[in-house]
């Protein structure tokens, strides 16, 4: 009787130490929010929790996440995307083990960001602040377009941060089955004589400059015709077709981009004020040719502008 009693004690004891081990094993294991997981030119890396961050802010997402590792790499990767999924652009940093060492910056091509990289699998929750993704393609230094970094991954924040837009929204939007535009940048010039061309720049090499008599301010709601000859008012449509650049000047070389015949109309549908700043929005009805040739028809492109006048 004594030996049985003295081994159900032991097994009861062994059984609370294993269980106690389990426990505490687990315990170790930080709940996983927020993940980055990485392919960078074949070496996997992962990031979570607090190192996968982003917030939301005047209708576009900026998406981040570092890594550390003293004896391997660090690195830092912002993605730009569109509250609907568009790529605008992708900046990976890598950081040097020591001070000695410059930051590389390595970014998407300059005016056609789709050409090297791509996201699939979007999706975003404005409410919750849940976003996630697959991401894949090329990177280039930006002192050196010579040398290049492949990535690709998974993306995931649970909760983005909710930031106020501190200035207008502005751009240009367009997706029919024949052509998709989505502008992630746009710049407006005014020139000595008072012309404005105003410049919008999309994510897969195309770009729509206005250019105009005057501030488009004053001009009335309604249409303003557009077409080869008319030389106060006229729309210019071109594709990037130069090389691949990639850096933070992005300077615009006209010999590396291809004009278009272009005709239609400039419908000014409504002028109001937003952060302070008077603007224009409406639609452009292009005609698209190429040496006399219809290459595209595109009806119903929205855009937003700002006005220059005070």
């Amino acid at each position: 009787m004594k030996t049985i009693f003295t081994s159900k004690i032991f097994f009861i004891a062994s059984f609370l130490w294993l269980t106690g081990c389990s426990t505490d094993d687990t315990a170790l294991e930080p709940q996983v929010e927020n993940k980055l997981e990485i392919n960078i030119d074949q070496s996997e890396y992962i990031s979570i929790n607090e190192e996968v961050y982003g917030n939301e802010n005047c209708e576009k997402l900026y998406v981040n996440a570092n890594y550390y590792d003293q004896n391997e790499i660090n690195f830092s990767i912002y993605f730009t995307i569109s509250k609907d999924g568009n790529l605008l652009r992708v900046r990976y940093d890598e950081k040097p083990q020591s001070g000695s060492e410059i930051t590389k910056n390595f970014l998407t091509p300059n005016f056609n960001p789709l050409s090297t990289f791509n996201i699939s699998n979007f999706h975003y929750n404005s409410t919750t602040g849940e976003v996630k993704f697959n991401f894949s393609g090329k990177v280039f230094y930006d002192n050196d377009n010579e040398i290049a970094r492949n990535i690709s991954g998974k993306y995931r924040v649970n909760t983005l941060i909710n930031t106020e837009c501190s200035v207008p929204n502005t751009g240009l939007y367009y997706d029919s089955e024949d052509l998709k535009l989505v502008s992630y940048s746009i710049d407006i010039t005014k020139h000595i004589n008072h012309t404005q061309t105003h410049k919008f720049f999309s994510n897969n090499g195309f770009a729509i400059y206005l250019h105009v008599a005057q501030d488009l301010w004053f001009y009335p709601l309604g249409e303003i015709t557009i077409n080869e000859n008319n030389s106060t008012d006229s729309v210019a449509f071109k594709q990037a077709i130069g090389p691949i650049i990639a850096d933070q000047v992005q300077n615009i070389n006209d010999q590396e981009w291809k004009d278009y015949e272009t005709s239609g109309k400039i419908i000014i549908e409504n002028k109001y004020i937003e952060k302070n700043k008077k603007m224009i929005s409406g639609k452009l009805n292009l005609l698209i040719k190429d040496n006399g040739q219809e290459v595209y028809s595109l009806n119903g492109i929205e855009f937003k502008t700002l006005s220059l006048e005070e």
